[in-house]
Formats: C-alpha cells, structure tokens, sequence
C-alpha cells in the first residue's frame, strides 16, 4: 500500500522519461493512442514544451480471403508537445500534430538496413519512393489514396493524475484532421491507462523501469468504418540506464490490439514495436534531447522502420 499510494514521484531529475512513439501505420495513426509515456509528472513551475519529428516508413502488400492491401508510404510527423503541471498530483497536457504522407526516399536505405542486420524484407518488394494506399474487399474498392497530403492531425487533449507510483493517464482526440487525407479519423477517442514504475542500479549508475496498460475506446470514425473495431488495448514497458549525469540509454516496447476487423494481419493484427535510443541532457538550459529508432518485431499492422527526434524544454 505504501508502495502504490505514497508521495507522488517527481520529474524534476526526468528519472524515467519516455521516447514519445505512436505507431505511425498511415490507416492506424489516425486514431487517438497516446504517445508512450512513464507514471512520472513533468516538474512544477512553468511549461513543460516539446518539438519532436517522427518518420515512419511502412510498405505492406496481402492478397488473401478476398481482401487485397497495399500500402508504400512515408509519414512525416511534427508535434507540438504541452504538459503543465497543477499542484502534487495532476498534470495537463495538449499535443498538435501536423501529419504529411507521401512517398519519401527511405525505401531503399531501409531494405539495405534490414538486409544488413539480416531482417525481413518480405513485404518491401514494391517500387522505391512510391506512394499509394488500398484496401478493397471482394472486389469493392474501400479505401484508396494515391496522391501524397498533409494537413493538421487530430489534436489531443490529457490530464494525469498521480498516487505514489501509480499514475493514471486519460486523454481525448478531437476530430480536427481530414480523414481523407489521413490527418485524422473524423471522430473523437478517448483513451485510459494505469502507469507504474521504479528505480534499481546498475552498475553502480540509476536504472529506472516504467510500465503501464490502457484502453482506447474508438468514435465513429470515417476510415474504414464498416470495419473499425471499438475498443483497443494497448500496453507497453521502458527501461532507462543513466549512464552518466547527462547521458542516457533506453529501450521501450510498445503493443497495441486489432484496430480493424480484418483477416490481413497487415492491417488487421496487433502491433509490437520496439525502440532503442538515447538522451542527453543541458541542464543549464533546460533541454532535453532524445533519438530513437523502432522497428515492428511482430511483422504486423505497425511501420516496418521509425525514426524519432525531439528537444524537450522542461522546468528546473
């Protein structure tokens, strides 16, 4: 009892931190799965501001039962991060995505990558650089995108509340995207988690660990929507090694259930990426950097290959 509910944890050393990633499938990012976060609050005192840049590279073809997808695109996407801390145990949140698809230039440098560590290239056998997105069931056409588009995402609004080291994080995406272009989903989701987390040592350097479990619970959506399931779990562990006072090392893992109800485990199946990456810290100024890589460990609905990078600007 003393372990769940005692003070609530601090973020003003940013123990644990979390790479921000979402799963970044063109026709899955549309919905209002938040960002990988810890059980930590941002520190008291003013904003907590982060700037964070996601390239997401996904090639996918599946022709079986009747169903036939195809998918060759590269998602640009920059964000607006605001966290506010308000008293012990709250925190306030709202992210602003700006969401651009098109067929970017990383096709051939992640074959050579995957190749190279000896990964699956099964599904990148398409042309290079190309955009296009499809889905067709029995010969009927129900999504299709062949033209590259950005615009605004779905904005998300949160609240997080602490006990110890039990945090509970809620959140609602509002409909501000296009779902014709894949900036949103045209519906509003709202999503739960219980966040839990800790600290041990290794070599003789702070090792912190933060785990959690949530549901997404999805609106009425314009994607696919004869199709689109309702509720979603997701799921997802970070451990974070402080190598030194300013440089840190971490991986994280992130899974999500079905979005759809389809037999492509493409589109249809649950998702697991796993991260690795570092941070460095400027404490003088305030700044937090972070770069990540992900990859899809299960060859499911999530990108083949993600990058990530963000400064984060965080009350001392």
């Amino acid at each position: 009892i003393v372990c769940l509910f005692g003070p609530p944890v601090h973020a003003g050393e940013l123990a644990t931190d979390a790479f921000p990633l979402r799963n970044h499938n063109p026709l899955l990012q549309v919905y209002g799965l938040p960002s990988f976060e810890t059980h930590e609050l941002v520190a008291p005192g003013g904003v907590d501001v982060a700037l964070s840049i996601d390239v997401a590279n996904d090639m996918e073809e599946a022709n079986r039962s009747g169903q036939d997808l195809f998918i060759d695109s590269e998602s640009l996407v920059f964000n607006l991060s605001l966290r506010k801390r308000i008293g012990k145990r709250y925190e306030i949140g709202l992210d602003v995505p700006w969401v651009d698809h098109s067929g970017g230039s990383l096709d051939n440098v992640i074959f050579e990558f995957h190749d190279f560590f000896g990964l699956s290239n099964s599904s990148r056998n398409g042309p290079d650089d190309q955009f296009g997105i499809r889905f067709a069931r029995d010969g009927t056409t129900l999504f299709e995108m062949f033209e590259p588009a950005a615009g605004i995402g779905d904005v998300r609004l949160s609240a997080a509340a602490a006990f110890g080291r039990v945090t509970l994080r809620a959140g609602v995406k509002l409909p501000t995207g296009d779902p014709d272009k894949l900036t949103g989903s045209g519906a509003a989701d709202l999503s739960l988690g219980a966040h839990r987390g800790g600290s041990t040592t290794l070599f003789d350097r702070d090792l912190a660990y933060s785990g959690f479990l949530g549901v997404l619970a999805l609106g009425d959506g314009e994607v696919l929507p004869t199709l689109q399931r309702t509720v979603v779990p997701y799921a997802g562990f970070a451990l974070r090694w402080h190598a030194t006072e300013r440089f840190s090392v971490a991986t994280q893992l992130f899974a999500q259930g079905e979005y759809y109800d389809i037999g492509l485990h493409e589109l249809g199946g649950g998702t697991s990426q796993l991260a690795f990456g570092f941070d460095y810290r400027f404490p003088k100024q305030g700044l937090l950097l972070r770069a990540a890589i992900a990859e899809d460990v299960a060859l499911d609905a999530a990108p083949d290959f993600a990058l990530h990078l963000s400064l984060r600007r965080y009350p001392r």
